[in-house]
């Protein structure tokens, strides 16, 4: 499995705890239908209708229906949506679901849960916050969902070509979930580290920046001395200072900015605990995480 699939299997688990989910008839059906995967619901519904109902002489009565399984139900629809390719329709239903979760038990009972399925659905690119009696479901770049699209199609590529990078990239995941901001930002830079030293060439200089060196386009306008001399001479504190603002032609901008964020991971994870300590919180860990995934996805794009 991979490691999106595994993360939307532990969403299902959480779901299916007792409490989380509003149980009702109507409910599965109804967040289905809205998103248009009806034929997913009729092929599992044995495990997402709770009761059935026995009709008596002057009463209905209303029987747990044993099929019913929450984590069955909606862990067969992932799976199903994931092998067919349909990254779109799985993120409407993980926005979708958000309206049958059980608010009131949610907000009284359950914050260690909530948090922990916040967690698994910023991974997937979307930030769920209770608001006002409500669940909040947006995406967390002020943009569509595409990119969380993309991030299905890179880790099935990375899986199928660099085995290496996809277990620093699983790694660095599974870090996030489980709190560990120093341990996900290191894995974050041996992801990086990895899936350019499969571009690096064979000159002496042929180290892994040599490979952000190739796939960037720089070497078609300048050479390994060039790049050399950025290295050593060029990049320096002024420019992380500008390093949102800064627009310098002709000077090695894509693979320093590749550097530049080497070296911040280097900071905040490898090397963390020398000289100053660092400390890196959560929120540095999913920065990190982000900016990997959109860097599997720039090489990703280039080399398909």
């Amino acid at each position: 499995m991979n490691d999106k699939e595994i993360i939307l299997s532990k969403i299902a688990e959480i779901l299916s705890r007792p409490g989380f989910f509003i149980r009702k008839n109507s409910e599965f059906k109804a967040r289905l239908k809205c998103v248009g995967l009806n034929d997913l619901y009729e092929k599992y519904m044995d495990y997402l209708v709770p009761y059935f109902y026995n009709q008596g002489y002057a009463h209905k009565f209303e029987n747990n229906n044993e099929e019913y399984d929450v984590f069955l139900g909606l862990d067969s629809i992932f799976s199903d949506l994931y092998k067919e390719n349909r990254h779109e329709d799985i993120i409407n239903l993980l926005k979708e679901i958000t309206k049958s979760f059980n608010v009131r038990w949610i907000s009284e009972d359950s914050n260690e849960d909530f948090e922990e399925l916040a967690k698994l659905y910023e991974i997937l690119g979307l930030s769920i916050a209770i608001e006002f009696d409500k669940v909040k479901v947006s995406a967390c770049m002020e943009s569509d969902f595409s990119r969380v699209s993309e991030m299905f199609s890179v880790e099935s590529w990375i899986k199928n070509n660099h085995k290496e990078v996809y277990d620093a990239y699983k790694s660095a995941i599974d870090a996030y979930t489980q709190g560990h901001s120093g341990a996900c930002i290191e894995s974050c830079r041996t992801s990086i580290v990895s899936i350019f030293s499969k571009y690096k060439g064979t000159e002496n200089f042929a180290k892994w920046m040599r490979g952000v060196f190739n796939t960037s386009g720089d070497s078609e306008t300048a050479t390994v001395a060039d790049l050399d001399r950025a290295l050593k001479s060029d990049l320096k504190k002024e420019d992380l200072a500008d390093f949102f603002n800064e627009n310098k032609d002709g000077k090695l901008t894509k693979t320093k900015t590749i550097y530049m964020i080497y070296s911040m991971m280097s900071d905040y994870g490898t090397h963390r605990n020398e000289n100053t300590i660092e400390s890196p919180t959560i929120e540095d860990a999913l920065f990190c995480l982000r900016l990997t995934d959109s860097i599997l996805f720039w090489v990703y794009s280039k080399n398909k």
